[in-house]
C-alpha cells in the first residue's frame, strides 16, 4: 500500500507539471475613470465559445487569471449595474499578456434597483442523483432533517426512525459529504437535533461510481449544507419555533468572509423541545396476551457548530481546514402500561405490569478535516483528504416495574434495573483523488486508508434496596477494530454528440476483529475477519434528440453490518424485551441497474432492478416462556423491481408543480438457523408532491404531503402520509423572509405494523406529534456578490456512518 501512494503521489506530481501556462491581467473602470471592484472576468476560448476560467476582480478592479494555454481568447466582463463588456480577439503565444483598463458602461436600462434572483427548482433529476432542493420549499420551515428524509422523493423512515429506500435498508446517509458516526436510534438523534434553516439539499445518489466508498447496497443519501459563496463579509441569522403539544425552539447564525486569498466561515445552531408520541404494542406469546400501552416523551436540546478556513495559495492551489461538533442532550423516557392475562380466558387481566422509564443520554461528536487541493485549466485535479473524528456516548437507563395482581391475593411487587452503556468511537482516514484529461476523456483514480476503533460497554444494576448492585452475568465490554484499503480507478469519456460513457472498479479490503469481554462465559469472545472485495461501476448515456436522453447505470455495493449489532451480549430494552447482537453477521452484497428517461428536463422515467445476497434483517423471537428479544440475521437474497415517475414544471408564470411516484416489486428469501423460513414479496409505492403558487408583493403559498403505502418486509406495514400547507413573504428588499406551516392538515400522521411468525404475534400502532404549528424568521446580511464556493469531500465516508446506540 505504501508503494502504491508513492505512485500515485509521483504520477499526480508529474502529470501536473506538463504544460506550460501563461497568465492574463488587467483592470476594470467605469466611464468616469473609477474602478469597479468585484467584477467578474471569464476568458472564453474563440473556436467555439467555451468558458476556459472564470475570477473575481478585487477591490481595486484588478484581475489576473494564471494557467492560460497558447491559443485565441476573448474577455467577457460582468458587474452589477452595468452592460455586458465583451473584448477583442487576442492571442497567447509565447508571453504574459496585459491589457490596459477595460471601460465598463451604465446599464441605462436599469430603472430604479436592479434584483437578479435565481431560483432553484425543488426537485434537480440528474444523471447520478435526484437533488431535493430545501430552501425552495416553505413547508420545509422548522423541520428537522429525520423529517425532511420523509419528504424526500424515493425515500421512506419506519416505526423504528429507519432510514429506507424502495422499502429497504441499506443506504448510507452523509451529512456535508461525510457520513454520520451513527445509526440506528444514535443516528435519528442527530438527524432531529438538525433544522432545515441549516440544509441546502438533499440529495438522493442510487448508484455511484467508484470514487464513492461502496458501503451502502442502495447508494447514499447526503444532507447537504448550506454554504456562504458571497465575497467580503456576511451571514444571517434564523429564529423559529414549533407550537404542538409543547413548544419547540431553534436558532442559528452564519459568518463568512472571503476575498481572493481567504475564506473564513462558522456557523452555530441550537435545538430545544419535547416531542410526544403514543404507541399501543399487543403481542401474544404461548397463549398470554400483553397489552402495552406507551406514552412516550421524547426531550432533545442540541448545539452544532462548524469553523473554517480556506487559503488560496494561488489560483493552482489551495489549503483548508474544518471541524464540526455536535453535542446533545435527550431524554427518550415515558410511561407504560401492560395488561397480561389469558388470550381464551373470559376473565380480567391476571396481571398489570407499570413502568415509568428515564434514558437520559449525552452525545459528543467532533470532526477535524484536512484538505489540500490542486486544480488548473487543462482540467488536472488532485484532493488530498486526512480526517480524525471522535464520537462519545454516555447513556443510562432507568427501568422501574411494578406488577400489580387486581383478582387475586397476591401483593404486589417492585423489579428495577439501571443500565449504563459509555461508548468511544474513533475513526481516521487519509485519501488522495485525482483526475485528468485521458484519451479525449477524464481519467480519475485514487486511495483511502481508514482506521475505526469502537470500544462498546454494558453494565446492568440490580436496585436492591435504593443501592445500584451490579450483575456481572449481565454486564460486557466489546471493542471492535477495522481497517480498510481502497483504490479505485474511473473513467469517463463522450463517445460523440450522442453517447457518453463512464467505467469505474474499486477495489476494498477489509480486517476487522471483535473482542468481547465478560464475567459469563461465551464461545464468542472473539470474531477475526478479512476479505477482500471488487466493486464494478458504469454508465452510458445517449441523446435521442434535443428533448429526450437515455441513461443506463451500473454499481456493486457493500453494506457491512453496525458496531452494536456485531456484540454477541445481551440488552435490556425493558422487562419483557431484550436485544442482542449477532458476530456472524455477514455484509450484505448488492447489484443495482438503472434505465432513466429524461423529457424535456421536466419528466424522469426510471426503471430500476436489484438483487442483494446475505441481506439483513431484524427478528423478533421468543426468550423465554413470557419475553422476546430482537436480533438481527441474515437472509438469503432479496430482489426487487422499481418504476419511478418524476414530473416537475410550471403550469403557469405563478404556479409550478413537482410530483413524484415510485412503485417497487421486493422478494425476501430465506431460511434461518432457528428453522424459520422467509419467502415474503411486497408490491408497493410511495409519493411526493408539492405545489407552489408565488402571488404579487413575494406572498408565496405553498401545498406538499408524501404518501408510503402499505408494505412487506417480515413485518405488514401500515400506509403512512401527512400533508402540509405554508405561506411565506419576502420583505426588507428581499434581506428578511417570513415562513408559516401548518403540518400535517388532515391528522394523518400516524402508522404501525403487525407480524406472526416463530410463536410470536405482534399488532404495533403508534402517533407522533405531527401536527404543528411552524414559524420561521431570516435575516441576510452583508455583502451580495457572489463567488462559486470551493467544493470538497472529506475522507471519511463508510467509516462514520456505522455506529448505532442501542
Amino acid at each position: 500500500m505504501k508503494n502504491l501512494l508513492l505512485v500515485l503521489l509521483f504520477t499526480s506530481i508529474s502529470q501536473l507539471l506538463y504544460a506550460q501556462t501563461f497568465s492574463v491581467k488587467g483592470q476594470v473602470k467605469n466611464q468616469q475613470n473609477e474602478v469597479v471592484s468585484f467584477a467578474t472576468i471569464a476568458v472564453h476560448a474563440t473556436k467555439d465559445s467555451s468558458l476556459v476560467k472564470a475570477d473575481i476582480a478585487d477591490e481595486n478592479g484588478s484581475f489576473k487569471i494564471n494557467n492560460i494555454l497558447v491559443g485565441k481568447y476573448f474577455i467577457k466582463v460582468t458587474a452589477v449595474s452595468y452592460s455586458a463588456f465583451k473584448s477583442p480577439v487576442f492571442e497567447v503565444v509565447d508571453k504574459d499578456v496585459e491589457f490596459q483598463a477595460f471601460t465598463v458602461s451604465s446599464d441605462t436600462k436599469q430603472l430604479g434597483e436592479v434584483k437578479v434572483v435565481a431560483t432553484k427548482p425543488l426537485i434537480e433529476v440528474q444523471n447520478d442523483k435526484i437533488v431535493f432542493n430545501v430552501e425552495g420549499s416553505v413547508n420545509a420551515t422548522g423541520l428537522n432533517a429525520l423529517e425532511l428524509l420523509q419528504k424526500s422523493p424515493g425515500v421512506q423512515v419506519d416505526k423504528d426512525e429507519n432510514i429506507l429506500v424502495k422499502g429497504k435498508a441499506g443506504v448510507r446517509i452523509f451529512i456535508d459529504g461525510r457520513p454520520s458516526p451513527m445509526s440506528g436510534k444514535d443516528l435519528a438523534s442527530v438527524l432531529k437535533s438538525m433544522n432545515s434553516a441549516d440544509i441546502e439539499a438533499i440529495e438522493v445518489i442510487t448508484n455511484p461510481s467508484a470514487k464513492y466508498d461502496a458501503a451502502g447496497d442502495l447508494g447514499i443519501v447526503n444532507i447537504r449544507l448550506k454554504k456562504n459563496k458571497k465575497i467580503g463579509t456576511n451571514g444571517n441569522v434564523a429564529l423559529g419555533s414549533n407550537f404542538g403539544i409543547t413548544p419547540k425552539v431553534n436558532g442559528s447564525i452564519n459568518l463568512n468572509h472571503r476575498d481572493k486569498k481567504i475564506n473564513v466561515f462558522g456557523n452555530y445552531s441550537y435545538n430545544q423541545g419535547a416531542w410526544h408520541n403514543r404507541t399501543l404494542d399487543d403481542q401474544i406469546l404461548n397463549n398470554i396476551a400483553y397489552n402495552k400501552t406507551w406514552r412516550g416523551i421524547y426531550r432533545d436540546t442540541s448545539h452544532n457548530a462548524k469553523v473554517g478556513i480556506d487559503y488560496f495559495i494561488n489560483s493552482k492551489n489551495t489549503l483548508g481546514f474544518s471541524a464540526n461538533g455536535r453535542v446533545s442532550d435527550h431524554n427518550g423516557g415515558g410511561e407504560s402500561q401492560t395488561l397480561i392475562g389469558d388470550r381464551y380466558s373470559a376473565q380480567p387481566d391476571s396481571a398489570i405490569l407499570n413502568s415509568r422509564t428515564s434514558n437520559p443520554e449525552k452525545n459528543k461528536n467532533l470532526n477535524f478535516n484536512l484538505n489540500y487541493r490542486y486544480t488548473d485549466t487543462t482540467g488536472r485535479e488532485l484532493n488530498i483528504d486526512a480526517d480524525y473524528g471522535i464520537f462519545t456516548s454516555r447513556g443510562v437507563s432507568y427501568q422501574p416495574n411494578t406488577y400489580e395482581f387486581p383478582n387475586s391475593d397476591r401483593p404486589s411487587f417492585s423489579r428495577n434495573f439501571v443500565t449504563k452503556t459509555p461508548i468511544d468511537i474513533s475513526i481516521k482516514s487519509f485519501k488522495i483523488d485525482y483526475e485528468q484529461p485521458f484519451k479525449k476523456g477524464k481519467l480519475g483514480y485514487g486511495i483511502k486508508l481508514s482506521d475505526v476503533k469502537s470500544d462498546n460497554t454494558f453494565d446492568f444494576f440490580n436496585v436492591l434496596n435504593d443501592t445500584e448492585v451490579r450483575d456481572f452475568e449481565r454486564s460486557n465490554n466489546f471493542v471492535y477494530t477495522e481497517r480498510v484499503y481502497a483504490a479505485y480507478i474511473n473513467y469517463n469519456k463522450s463517445l460523440s454528440k450522442k453517447w457518453d460513457l463512464q467505467l469505474g472498479l474499486r477495489a476494498e479490503r477489509t480486517q476487522s476483529l471483535g473482542k468481547l469481554t465478560s464475567y459469563k462465559q461465551n464461545d464468542l469472545d472473539k470474531v477475526d475477519t478479512s476479505y477482500i472485495n471488487l466493486f464494478p461501476s458504469g454508465a452510458i448515456s445517449y441523446k435521442l434528440s434535443e428533448h429526450h436522453n437515455l441513461n443506463l447505470n451500473y454499481s456493486r455495493r457493500i453494506n457491512r453490518p453496525s458496531y452494536q449489532n456485531l456484540n454477541p451480549f445481551e440488552y435490556r430494552v425493558d422487562e419483557l424485551v431484550y436485544s442482542k447482537g449477532n458476530p456472524f453477521l455477514r455484509p450484505e452484497y448488492a447489484n443495482n441497474f438503472k434505465l432513466t428517461h429524461v423529457y424535456k428536463g421536466k419528466l424522469t422515467t426510471s426503471l430500476g432492478y436489484w438483487r442483494t445476497r446475505f441481506p439483513v434483517v431484524g427478528l423478533r423471537l421468543p426468550y423465554d416462556e413470557s419475553r422476546t428479544y430482537f436480533i438481527a440475521q441474515n437472509l438469503d437474497y432479496t430482489q426487487g423491481f422499481s418504476l419511478d415517475v418524476s414530473l416537475a414544471t410550471d403550469i403557469t408564470k405563478w404556479w409550478n408543480i413537482y410530483v413524484n411516484v415510485s412503485g417497487y416489486n421486493n422478494i425476501f428469501r430465506g431460511d434461518l438457523k432457528n428453522g424459520l423460513k422467509v419467502n415474503n414479496s411486497t408490491i408497493a409505492a410511495n409519493a411526493n408532491a408539492q405545489s407552489t403558487f408565488k402571488l404579487k408583493n413575494n406572498w408565496t403559498i405553498e401545498l406538499s404531503g408524501w404518501y408510503n403505502s402499505p408494505y412487506r418486509r417480515i413485518d405488514y406495514n401500515r400506509a403512512m402520509g401527512t400533508m402540509d400547507a405554508g405561506v411565506q413573504k419576502k420583505f426588507w428588499k428581499d434581506n428578511a423572509t417570513l415562513k408559516v406551516s401548518f403540518t400535517d392538515v388532515l391528522n394523518t400522521g400516524r402508522g404501525g405494523y403487525h407480524s406472526e411468525y416463530a410463536g410470536v404475534y405482534t399488532n404495533l400502532r403508534f402517533k407522533w406529534e405531527s401536527q404543528q404549528l411552524r414559524v420561521n424568521f431570516t435575516y441576510r446580511f452583508g455583502s451580495k456578490e457572489i463567488k462559486g464556493a470551493r467544493n470538497r469531500r472529506s475522507g471519511s465516508e463508510d467509516e462514520l456512518n456505522r455506529i448505532k446506540g442501542g
